[in-house]
């Protein structure tokens, strides 16, 4: 699964203080409007996966990004970021304040590259990591900082936002000798709220709700990569909440300790907003997991984790676990629509207790009952989620297309290739990217194209297809 890619990038997100705080003279915005001297700059972030080459998860930590010139720090601290889920995703991580102005350059410095791989390359890498082996590698960086110049420059003014988005190269990032350098980054611009913002939104961010602010149509919410503050407006949609939680679909609806999926947007203004908000618990004492699965076995399945609700010492993003489950019933099993899409999948199943509905390959969420320990979860219950991949369209209509040129975890498993589902009746998935108008069909979509695909991954009986709710094409 381990190859240097021809070509790939992985973008990374300036954080901002909305999750870490942030220095220097850049301050939090906090949804009450653009405060006077300041102009808002929204920080987002994206993967553009590698070539032919399978990494379960790959982690850098940001320390510090700083403008120029004035030197205008937008981030302090540090945060440490999980690529993988978002070759199809922009995430929002927060909006700062700067002086306005023309900012020329940013300096950004990084620590701590993780990756976490299976070596399928027939020989052992790293030194250590035998064929076959998932194996956690944390490349030996040279360049941890670089200075790059933004042309055109940032023009920064109240009361509009305006956005960057940090992308580095992953061909100069990790060597063929697992050596890092992170000199090879770039930077592009956008507008927030605008034709020209990245086509993809932050979706399905999962964690428990730190505190609420009804009066404001506030709350916070956190997760072990950290927390953000969002706004509920008219354009928010409230989804699974139980009957009678609230009269109506409202800031009411969120209470402190639930856990929620929420797909979030930004104004104009850089202003976070919950855009669609999904109930998944009622309270957040058993912490829920998402992970990749890695290989399976009698009511027990390997996983790579990806995410968590709160942060579980003996398990951090990337390790491996082994997840067990007895006794589970058919309300324990299911499948959740937690995309924005809400494509229609009853015509494939899914039930963990059938060995043959499981693959390599899928994401799952469990949630961890408290008699796990180490790097074992004992699941109460099990949720296929949306898987995340990357390869070329090979052939078939737009509607049900063939991928192949998948990754390595895939192939290795006898997955040479997949069906992806673009469309069941009159619900069909977001496309977007490379040759797609904003609002075009799936019918831009182009065989020989390299597309990233999201959607819910079934077995079917030996097919294996993803039903997509988003495709964007490279």
């Amino acid at each position: 699964m381990f190859r240097i890619p021809v070509n790939g990038k992985i973008p990374l997100l300036i954080v901002c203080a909305a999750l870490a705080g942030c220095g220097g003279r850049g301050l939090a915005i906090g949804g009450g409007g653009t405060p006077s001297g300041t102009a808002p700059v929204v920080l987002t972030m994206t993967d553009t996966p590698p070539t032919n080459v399978t990494i379960l998860s790959a982690q850098v930590t940001l320390t510090g990004a700083t403008l120029s010139p004035g030197n205008i720090s937008v981030f302090s601290g540090s945060k440490t970021v999980e690529l993988t889920r978002l070759q199809t995703d922009v995430a929002y991580l927060g909006t700062t304040l700067v002086p306005p102005g023309s900012y020329t350059g940013i300096m950004l410095t990084f620590s701590n590259p993780k990756l976490t791989i299976e070596n399928d390359m027939g020989s052992t890498v790293a030194g250590t990591c035998v064929s076959r082996a998932i194996c956690a590698i944390q490349p030996v960086a040279t360049n941890l900082s670089t200075t790059i110049t933004l042309s055109p420059a940032l023009i920064a003014t109240a009361p509009n936002a305006a956005g960057l988005l940090v992308d580095v190269n992953l061909n100069n990032l990790i060597s063929a000798s697992l050596g890092a350098d992170f000199s090879g980054v770039t930077v592009s611009q956008f507008i927030p709220a605008s034709s020209s913002a990245p086509p993809v939104g932050a979706e399905d961010v999962v964690g428990s709700v730190a505190l609420t602010d009804p009066v404001n149509s506030k709350f916070s919410l956190q997760n072990s990569a950290g927390t953000v503050s969002l706004v509920v407006d008219t354009s928010t949609t409230f989804l699974n909440f139980p009957t009678g939680t609230c009269a109506t679909f409202s800031i009411a609806c969120v209470q402190a300790n639930e856990i929620l999926s929420v797909d979030i947007s930004s104004r104009a203004d850089g202003t976070a907003v919950a855009r669609n908000v999904v109930f998944e618990d009622p309270d957040s004492s058993d912490t829920e997991v998402e992970g990749v699965i890695t290989g399976t076995g009698p009511l027990t399945l390997n996983m790579i984790t990806l995410a968590e609700t709160t942060g579980i010492p003996s398990l951090p993003i990337g390790s491996l676990t082994t997840v067990t489950f007895t006794g589970l019933t058919k309300s324990d099993v299911d499948v959740t629509h937690v995309d924005s899409t809400q494509i229609d999948t009853s015509a494939f199943p899914f039930n963990i207790n059938v060995p043959a509905d499981l693959i390599v390959g899928q994401q799952v969420q469990v949630r961890r009952n408290p008699a796990s320990s180490g790097t074992t979860i004992v699941a109460d219950r099990v949720r296929l989620r949306s898987s995340r991949l990357t390869g070329t369209y090979q052939s078939g209509p737009v509607t049900l297309l063939t991928l192949g040129g998948l990754p390595s975890l895939f192939i290795v498993h006898g997955m040479e290739m997949i069906q992806v589902q673009t469309s069941t009746g009159p619900v069909s998935a977001i496309c977007t990217g490379n040759g797609i108008s904003i609002g075009a069909s799936c019918g831009s979509l182009v065989v020989n194209h390299r597309e990233s695909v999201r959607g819910p991954l079934f077995a079917n009986s030996g097919n294996p297809t993803l039903v997509a709710t988003k495709v964007l094409q490279r």
